[in-house]
């Protein structure tokens, strides 16, 4: 019971410094927030902060991870099909999640850890698009580029998109943002993988 209520303790000490950080990246830059900052916002003694992080370095990149994680435990929550039909990116459910965490996401953009949280995100879904993409290959098909090569390119506009919605206020819904994923990604599927000219070439 001991080590229970420990545990507890520590991930709510750990929560209010995170939720502190992100708070105070959307204030100011990340180079100008104190840890001095960080354990006012959060209500922790100094003491406290250092048993958890030795720098504040090492809190951005626990935050980065931390985010990282929840965005795929989420995807590991529900089957990426709609029906029986398998889809590449589940860009209406992350989106809205994101936006749901938006606290966190706006504050990370302001930070110097911004472009290895979206490298790692860009890297994780390079991978997942690879394999969907090899499994749609027809049997002993070249296509025109390799595989590889298109898995990068779709996950960089993904990336792109992505980073793109959230400077601008996140001003289309999630739903219109898939719409325009699929519109930007679909003809280069189309040309690579089954040789059509256009997307909803016939």
């Amino acid at each position: 019971m001991k080590n229970n209520e420990f545990d507890r303790r520590t991930l709510k000490t750990r929560q209010a410094i995170h939720e502190a950080l992100y708070s105070l990246m959307q204030e100011k830059k990340y180079s100008k927030i104190t840890i001095q900052d960080i354990i006012d916002r959060a209500n922790v003694g100094r003491s406290t902060f250092y048993a958890h992080y030795t720098t504040k370095d090492e809190l951005l990149l626990s935050s980065i991870e931390h985010i990282l994680e929840m965005l795929n435990q989420y995807i590991k929550s529900y089957v990426e099909t709609d029906g029986d039909k398998p889809r590449l990116i589940p860009v209406v459910e992350l989106f809205e999640h994101i936006k749901e965490n938006s606290k966190a996401i706006k504050g990370l953009m302001r930070s110097e850890g911004a472009s290895m949280f979206f490298e790692k995100v860009q890297s994780y879904w390079n991978t997942k698009i690879e394999e969907y993409l090899r499994l749609k290959l027809p049997p002993e098909k070249e296509p025109k580029v390799p595989v590889a090569i298109l898995a990068s390119h779709i996950s960089g506009t993904f990336t792109n998109l992505l980073i793109w919605w959230i400077n601008s206020k996140m001003v289309y819904s999630p739903v219109q943002m898939d719409q325009y994923f699929q519109e930007l990604i679909n003809p280069c599927i189309d040309s690579v993988i089954y040789d059509k000219t256009f997307c909803n070439a016939e």
